[in-house]
């Protein structure tokens, strides 16, 4: 997976999470995103990093992403 889609993959959980996607490339507006501080973003900044830079599989990352944000049991 190129950045570029791995990027719009995690716009995506952000906006399917928040039920936003009114601002460019699909991506939750600030108040939608704002709803959700209930999330471990701390984890969630750890996983997307990972992803970056190499350690583990798009596929692998996004999916437990998935999971921190609950949409994926």
């Amino acid at each position: 997976m190129k950045k570029i889609k791995f990027n719009q993959e995690l716009i995506n959980l952000f906006s399917k999470k928040t039920g936003c996607a009114i601002q460019y490339n699909d991506c939750p507006c600030n108040t939608c995103f704002h709803s959700i501080e209930d999330v471990d973003f701390q984890h969630i900044c750890w996983l997307i990093i990972l992803g970056l830079r190499g350690d583990y599989p798009p596929i692998e990352v996004m999916e437990n992403i998935e999971k921190e944000l609950k949409l994926k049991q």
